[in-house]
């Protein structure tokens, strides 16, 4: 028995239509009819044969592994093999060059430091000119016959108060003065940065540098595609058809050394890491299906054979 009249069997065994399978899946109802008779050159791309088949066999109550593997011969080859050395794949991912960066990206580090350097050195600055301005002044009188007069002091209790209101105002400006410690205290900050290092055969590599604690991977579409995502483990973390109804998916990546991202048709799905989009290439075939590699701060390894 073929795959598709195994799955028309086991949907006619549940009492289900094709229309209650089309709700529940989201695959139109003229691709369920051409998988129950193995047609499969009706369905846009031999990727999507499958993603259709899995969310079909699911549906019915079936195991969509082990299925597959039953009628593998009978299934078309898909570009790539979803299995992968996710060791292997990092190593072959960054053998591609880096592309030259652009002047002005090349000296906007150093912008973003001279920028800061320059608020401290101002912070500090307003702070010793405010500690001079509210310092205590003695007036001198200008008197010219004071000039060459014998100034005395005068004894007891006196001269006490004077010596304690001298050593207070000394205690008060030495108080109000900056010091070293105050000033490393300044943090230094650095806003988050996604950059796409390289693009090829449908496959993209990004560099994402942040200081945020957690790191969230937010996936949404305007219509439908089938999403795959892995982490840096190869674990699977979301596989299945993203529609309107079930959109967004937000996935927690933080502590992985970078995610996977497969899926069709680009140009109705938005990706973003932490707020941040994900520009795609402009040399993007929106029609075909893409793979997404995203690096994690050191995880990025440009210069690795």
């Amino acid at each position: 028995m073929l795959i598709g009249e195994q799955l028309k069997e086991r949907r006619l065994e549940k009492g289900l239509t094709v229309e209650d399978i089309q709700s529940v899946t989201k695959i139109q109802a003229r691709h369920i009819q051409a998988i129950e008779r193995n047609d499969f050159s009706l369905i846009p791309g031999n990727f999507y044969v499958r993603a259709f088949i899995r969310e079909y066999a699911q549906a019915v109550g079936l195991d969509s592994h082990h299925l597959m593997d039953e009628h593998k011969t009978e299934l078309p080859e898909t570009l790539s093999t979803d299995t992968r050395d996710f060791t292997t794949l990092k190593r072959s991912r960054t053998r591609a060059k880096v592309k030259n960066k652009s002047p002005f990206q090349m000296l906007l580090p150093t912008i973003f430091v001279l920028l800061l350097l320059f608020l401290i050195g101002f912070i500090i600055y307003k702070f010793v000119l405010t500690s001079d301005e509210t310092a205590p002044t003695t007036p001198v009188e200008d008197n010219p016959s004071s000039v060459g007069e014998e100034v005395s002091i005068p004894s007891g209790s006196d001269d006490a108060e004077i010596t304690d209101e001298t050593t207070s105002t000394d205690d008060n400006t030495t108080d109000e003065l900056p010091t070293e410690e105050d000033s490393s205290e300044v943090p230094e900050t650095s806003e988050p940065v996604l950059e796409l290092k390289d693009y090829q055969t449908n496959a993209s590599v990004y560099h994402y540098v942040t200081e945020a604690d957690e790191i969230t991977l937010t996936v949404d579409t305007t219509n439908q595609n089938w999403l795959q995502i892995e982490d840096s483990s190869g674990q699977s973390l979301y596989e299945q058809m993203l529609t309107t109804s079930n959109g967004p998916v937000e996935i927690d990546l933080t502590g992985a050394d970078f995610t996977y991202l497969r899926f069709g048709e680009p140009g109705i799905i938005s990706i973003d890491i932490n707020g941040i989009p994900v520009e795609f290439s402009s040399e993007m075939n929106m029609s075909s299906v893409q793979e997404v590699w995203i690096y994690f701060n050191d995880a990025y390894e440009p210069d690795q054979a």
